[in-house]
């Protein structure tokens, strides 16, 4: 029963971010043009953006239906219409899990030798869209023949550090299937979003501030629940607080520590099973979010947040 109950529910929520999908691509066929209309859509967009993610990330561990075609395919439609491309970002999602805090997910580290002032505009950068940029981009690596992913491979990721996650991406991007999905899935993106843009006309630049406000939405999320933890923290992350009656906006994504300790579940069980851990909030979820406007920083080697946490 509990399983129907979430299906129906992520129904009807792919059916609400599905909407506002329709109207950011063709609001300009939908909608009667006014500069106050744009101003509401944009923001309809920022808002939407959190539960969008969220039901692509269910759909990434295969929870948004039970069914595993329809989950693939429920997947593969929310990360087209967000510009994202679903095998990519379930890679890059699930090796999160796998390695957490790799040297290459752990944007506000300064490094050793590094400086807080030389870090600032690339990390400002990420935060603020960047993030999304680089994820909306990832499939070009794999437009191309073979030899020239691998080069790519090669070239971007030569650090000794990156060596385990090169190896992953070698066996995931090279495979001929996932290859082709991606470059399917890119074709349809690229389609829909010159399709938006010749809809929406002289007002282009609509369309394209609610694709700017999503993926700095979206960037501003990505690493919060990590921001300043330790390079060690294995499973950990951070659960903060959020009012019920918003949690569903992100799919309960504040519990973000009890999603990596058990991803196996839906984002409706997450607070049931806070409460099961004896779970500890670090802080507010608006606060998370704020924190990382502290900028770069040298990130401790071993944990020192525990101590920090207060009760739930």
């Amino acid at each position: 029963m509990r399983n129907s109950s979430s299906a129906a529910i992520n129904l009807l929520f792919l059916a609400l971010v599905a909407g506002a999908a329709a109207l950011v691509f063709g609001g300009a066929v939908l909608l009667p043009w006014s500069v106050g209309g744009a101003i509401a859509l944009v923001a309809l967009a920022a808002l939407t953006a959190p539960l969008h993610w969220g039901l692509l990330h269910e759909a990434i561990h295969g929870k948004l239906f039970a069914n595993e075609a329809a989950n693939r395919i429920a997947g593969r439609a929310l990360g087209v219409f967000l510009l994202f491309n679903f095998d990519v970002m379930r890679f890059a999602h699930l090796y999160h899990h796998r390695e957490n805090r790799h040297s290459r997910d752990r944007p506000e580290d300064i490094g050793e030798g590094g400086s807080r002032l030389r870090a600032a505009p690339a990390f400002f950068f990420t935060l603020l869209g960047g993030q999304e940029l680089g994820a909306m981009a990832a499939p070009l690596a794999v437009l191309p023949p073979l030899s020239v992913t691998r080069w790519a491979m090669d070239k971007l990721f030569c650090d000794p550090d990156s060596a385990k996650l090169k190896a992953a991406m070698a066996r995931v991007f090279t495979d001929p299937e996932r290859r082709a999905r991606i470059r399917i899935d890119f074709v349809f993106a690229i389609a829909f979003a010159a399709l938006a843009l010749w809809l929406w006309g002289a007002h282009w630049y609509v369309f394209a501030a609610c694709v700017a406000v999503r993926f700095v939405v979206l960037s501003l999320l990505d690493n919060a629940p990590h921001y300043g933890t330790a390079l060690d923290s294995g499973l950990e992350a951070k659960n903060t607080t959020l009012h019920p009656s918003l949690r569903w906006l992100v799919l309960n994504s504040n519990f973000h520590g009890v999603h990596h300790r058990l991803p196996h579940i839906g984002w409706r069980e997450l607070p049931a099973n806070f409460t099961a851990l004896q779970g500890r909030y670090t802080e507010s979820w608006l606060g998370m979010v704020l924190r990382q406007f502290r900028g770069p920083m040298h990130v401790p080697a071993h944990d020192r947040n525990a101590a920090a946490t207060t009760d739930a």
